[in-house]
């Protein structure tokens, strides 16, 4: 996602570059080398897929809910109304109650690729279509049920509840064992087929959820330990040469911030308020004792496009003056 220029009247700490195309990332590699790989489809429809929450939720990102392991999968964003997809042909293991939401359902599927062994889970399903029952054969594609609809209060304008519906949906790899809470579960990412990897990144790129500033992959690792800190270097545009991040504890949603200049001395500090949830457009506001900025941002994976005004100032409405700034894994 990207992060934009501040507008102030103060001259740019740097020239304006023009930012290249952001470097293609490579797909991560699987999570061994056990014959048998399973291709899996997106489990929403196109026409399914909704943006009002969070539209995708990453793996392996730290929250209040996965503090200690990190997300175990994908929470995916549906219309209400959207129906849950199995992911590949294979055999239902069980069909239970949720453990999360009361009154909905949790499909678990088992799929065999050689000697290899998988399962796909499917959460807070609000019902579930005539013969998913265990034991069951499916082929991918298959609806499963219709996702459950969840309701949020939205803090910026129009203020109210908002409902949306989503599923969690994760992959656990028997191959594959970490000893943590659910020790099998690996990234849904590497075992995507190229149209489902297609379809998939056209419900990435305006997905938006609270760690991305210091969480932004698709992938990210289960065992970051925090404090975690994540730089942004700018790739074009006025901005400052450099932006760093670090939140504390993997609890809290408290977010520092620094502005770097080209030598990566810190030149501004304070504390980010993020508000993930404004559309179109995440709200940020950077606040210190010596200046603020209030913004909005965008993120995909290593980009960021951030626009800044000053306190006081109309919050922009578009990332039409953004600069780019731009990360790696390597951090």
């Amino acid at each position: 996602m990207l992060i934009g220029a501040c507008i102030n009247s103060k001259p740019p700490l740097a020239p304006t570059a023009v930012a290249e195309p952001a470097p293609p990332l490579a797909r991560p590699p699987l999570p061994t080398t056990v014959p048998g790989v399973l291709a899996l489809v997106m489990p929403i429809a196109p026409g399914d897929s909704a943006n009002t929450n969070f539209g995708i939720a990453p793996f392996g990102y730290h929250g209040a809910d996965h503090a200690a392991d990190g997300h175990t999968g994908w929470d995916i964003e549906y219309r209400i109304g959207g129906i849950v997809r199995a992911a590949a042909a294979g055999t239902i293991a069980s069909v239970v109650p949720d453990s999360l939401n009361a009154g909905r359902f949790t499909v678990a599927i088992e799929h065999v690729v050689g000697t290899h062994f998988y399962r796909t889970t499917y959460t807070n399903l609000a019902s579930v279509d005539a013969g998913i029952v265990a034991q069951a054969g499916v082929i991918a594609g298959q609806s499963l049920g219709p996702a459950g609809t969840l309701t949020f209060f939205r803090t910026e304008a129009p203020r109210g509840p908002v409902s949306y519906a989503m599923t969690h949906f994760q992959l656990d790899d028997f191959e594959y064992y970490r000893d943590v809470n659910n020790p099998n579960a690996v990234s849904p990412e590497a075992f995507l087929t190229p149209f489902a990897k297609t379809s998939f990144d056209a419900l990435w790129a305006p997905a938006a959820y609270l760690p991305e500033l210091i969480e932004p992959w698709v992938t990210n690792p289960r065992d970051l330990r925090f404090p975690a800190s994540r730089t942004w270097t700018r790739a074009g545009g006025d901005g400052p040469a450099g932006i760093r991040f670090t939140r504390r504890t993997a609890t809290g949603t408290d977010i520092e911030y620094e502005l770097l200049a080209e030598s990566g001395t810190v030149i501004e500090a304070g504390t980010a308020s993020v508000n993930s949830t404004a559309r179109p457009y995440p709200f940020i506001d950077l606040v210190s004792p010596t200046a603020g900025h209030i913004g909005i941002y965008d993120i995909v994976s290593n980009e960021m496009r951030l626009s800044l005004t000053a306190p006081g100032s109309q919050r922009p409405l578009d990332l039409s003056g953004a600069s780019v700034y731009r990360t790696n894994s390597s951090q």
